[in-house]
């Protein structure tokens, strides 16, 4: 029952994800502003996450898990209707910020218990939460142009807002529970324990992860925010045909999160890592040299594919090399997916402004290589600690 509530809570957060998004263009000519008042919008949704994290940790120990998704879920209907009931900048502004704490308490608390009270289960069980908000970030674009075509585009923030009220509700008397190591269900392949020597390795490790975890989210934030302007400028299509991209890429996300979950029972973390991060660049180079733009629907769903399962196997994998600092990880790696969300896009939309579609494409193939090389190295580095344990053991056996 609870990981049924979770995959609600995922799906409202990926629909509020993208809904400003989604009316944006609408928004701004009813407020008369211009799209860099949506820059701010985007920018309070982030510093709401880095608020709700620790918001999140302090509720936990404070009043628990159920009331604490009770709280973040209330705050998102609240921001939520914000958007819907006054439009008005101030009002949008201090909307964004709330709907920013109450989705990052909801995804950091989420995340913590799941990969607490499922131990051989991460990556099975967070893979369906995380193919959950993918389809959140498909249905929200649909819904929007529903109620744009009904001439009524505020009113995807009041479904979101009545999404987020009705599962507070759920919160309160769905079963929380960890989950016996005895109980059946398919599990994650298995992935040799990581031994640190001193505190020095620990930190060193700790801080790949989050590497892995801030970059692998500004590529998929850049996607998100600047995939349709790169269509628009690489293949002169037009803005409707162009906005397609987005929904194939998240689509083929939906897809490939489902199937996380079965890969992960045979896959180990490690390889399943360098694998992704390996079909994301050769997907990303192939959009860089791409002359067709049906070639680019096509990478499109690829580059979605590959990076499907990339941020929920790192979450897993960083558990498991911590399994004392669950919590603190969990949360950590929800801090660093706000950061990574907030600066690389701003990079890329300024590389995009600058110098056109052809040296954007670059910089997110750049973006993708420099991931490949930090779970290469993260890898390498857990590999040799886990092979040198075992050596040391072989040797004194």
């Amino acid at each position: 029952m609870y990981v049924w509530l979770a995959c609600g809570l995922y799906l409202m957060n990926g629909m509020a994800t993208v809904a400003v998004g989604s009316v944006m263009p609408l928004a701004v000519q009813h407020l008369h502003t211009t799209y860099v008042f949506g820059s701010d919008l985007v920018l309070l949704q982030f510093v709401g996450y880095w608020i709700g994290v620790p918001l999140s940790s302090l509720a936990v120990r404070r009043f628990g898990y159920r009331w604490t998704l009770v709280a973040s879920s209330a705050l998102t209907a609240i921001g939520e209707a914000g958007f819907a009931a006054w439009p008005e900048p101030a009002a949008y502004l201090a909307s964004s910020l709330l709907t920013g704490v109450g989705m990052a308490m909801m995804q950091a608390t989420v995340s913590t218990s799941l990969v607490e009270w499922f131990p051989a289960r991460r990556a099975v069980i967070m893979s369906r939460t995380e193919a959950a908000f993918g389809l959140g970030c498909v249905m929200s674009p649909l819904v929007a142009s529903a109620c744009i075509a009904a001439g009524v585009w505020r009113a995807v923030f009041t479904l979101v807002a009545a999404a987020a009220a009705a599962l507070a509700v759920l919160s309160v008397f769905t079963p929380m529970a960890a989950q016996s190591e005895a109980e059946g269900g398919p599990r994650d392949a298995h992935t040799d324990a990581i031994h640190f020597a001193n505190r020095r390795d620990r930190a060193l490790v700790l801080a790949l992860f989050m590497l892995c975890v801030l970059v692998y989210v500004g590529v998929e934030s850049c996607v998100n925010n600047f995939l349709p302007a790169v269509f628009i400028e690489h293949f002169g299509l037009p803005a409707p045909t162009a906005s397609v991209t987005v929904s194939i890429f998240w689509s083929a996300m939906v897809v490939g999160r489902m199937a996380t979950g079965w890969v992960a029972r045979f896959l180990p973390y490690r390889p399943y890592l360098v694998l992704a991060t390996v079909g994301t660049l050769c997907t990303s180079v192939a959009m860089a040299v791409s002359a067709s733009h049906i070639a680019g629907y096509v990478e499109c769903a690829l580059l979605g594919l590959f990076m499907s399962g990339i941020y929920v196997v790192t979450l897993v994998f960083a558990n498991h090399a911590f399994p004392e600092l669950t919590g603190l990880v969990t949360r950590l790696v929800t801090f660093f997916a706000g950061l990574g969300g907030a600066t690389l896009p701003y990079a890329f939309g300024w590389t995009l402004a600058k110098t056109g579609s052809q040296w954007a494409d670059v910089a997110l193939a750049l973006f993708a290589a420099m991931l490949l090389a930090v779970v290469a190295w993260t890898g390498w580095v857990t590999k040799r600690k886990s092979r040198s344990r075992a050596e040391r053991v072989h040797l004194a056996g």
